[in-house]
């Protein structure tokens, strides 16, 4: 869906996206961001370059309903158009809203849980006939979120040209931070990939299947409906969901590959400290900060494997907040 502006920031702000993308930037959920900003400009009857304290102020009201990373997410958003705005020579004011406190804790399936939750995709049957069903797509995908630890939109971005099931690899080019990654995987699951494969081009036989994970239709996976079938697999596993940001989710199965990959890489004698520039890498990560949250994780999941490491090792990166 191409999304129009018409308040008086419209050429501005296509000029800007166009501007960000050429510099690397999806800007997908700011171009979205835009629009609501957009129509306050509208609703205020803004008339001139500029944005006055006035609409910044309005602009980092907290919405209702809205999470305290998404207000963040629209004033950072906000400010660095009025940056740019600033650089063009029309005086900007900035939005303000509090940085919200990361205390997500990830949930980490457990064996039994992923054997259930396997089971369940297994046998899910539709009542009705339903073209664009995703039930067809579930064992393998679910797998394959789990066995791999890539991100679901990374995974629904696979085109079946970049999934080589002769020599078992993959390449991910529609990645979050912008990074191309090939990524292998291990026999058990170039089979399960297989006769998905199989019995997707069977189904879909005038299709060209550009992409690897499909609907019955043949058509690109919908990440939302993805999530709505996922919650469904939960209830028949008798898997409680706690909430949006208490999970357990589908990108719950990233957490659970990346915690189980240290611990088999602790186990096999590698030391914590160094596997993470390998794991920080797999995952596709900017950063080893990003994957260290991991090593705590791990710490508490595996706490035979880690006893003996020293405590610098447990935490690699100290907080700021004990210097």
């Amino acid at each position: 869906m191409t999304i129009v502006y018409k308040g008086i920031y419209a050429s501005l702000l296509h000029e800007f996206i166009a501007f960000k993308r050429h510099c690397g930037f999806k800007y997908g959920t700011e171009e979205k961001i835009f629009l609501l900003f957009d129509r306050l400009t509208i609703s205020s009857k803004e008339v001139k370059h500029g944005i006055s304290r006035n609409l910044a102020d309005r602009w980092s009201i907290k919405r209702d309903n809205e999470s305290d990373a998404y207000r963040y997410k629209r004033c950072i958003t906000l400010n660095q158009f009025s940056l740019h705005l600033n650089r063009m020579g029309f005086e900007s004011a900035m939005a303000y809203a509090p940085k919200p406190k990361k205390n997500f804790t990830p949930y980490i399936y457990t064996g039994k849980e992923l054997d259930t939750i396997f089971d369940v995709c297994d046998n899910l049957v539709c009542d009705f006939i339903k073209r664009d069903s995703l039930y067809m797509v579930m064992p393998a995908l679910i797998r394959f979120l789990f066995a791999t630890g890539v991100r679901i939109g990374e995974a629904l971005g696979l085109k079946t040209k970049d999934v080589n099931l002769t020599h078992n690899y993959f390449i991910i080019s529609d990645t979050k931070n912008g990074k191309e990654r090939m990524l292998p995987f291990a026999e058990p699951l170039a089979v399960v990939l297989k006769q998905y494969a199989s019995h997707r081009d069977r189904i879909n036989a005038t299709s060209e299947n550009e992409y690897f994970f499909t609907s019955a239709r043949g058509r690109k996976c919908c990440s939302e409906q993805i999530y709505k079938v996922f919650r469904k697999v939960l209830d028949k596993a008798g898997i409680p969901f706690k909430g949006g940001h208490y999970g357990p989710r589908v990108h719950d199965l990233r957490h659970t590959f990346a915690v189980r990959a240290l611990a088999s890489m602790a186990d096999s004698g590698m030391d914590i400290y160094c596997s993470l520039p390998v794991l920080s890498s797999y995952l596709g990560h900017q950063s080893l900060e990003a994957t260290n949250q991991y090593v705590r994780l791990t710490a508490e999941q595996h706490p035979g494997l880690v006893r003996n490491i020293e405590d610098i090792f447990i935490n690699v990166f100290p907080s700021l907040e004990r210097i």
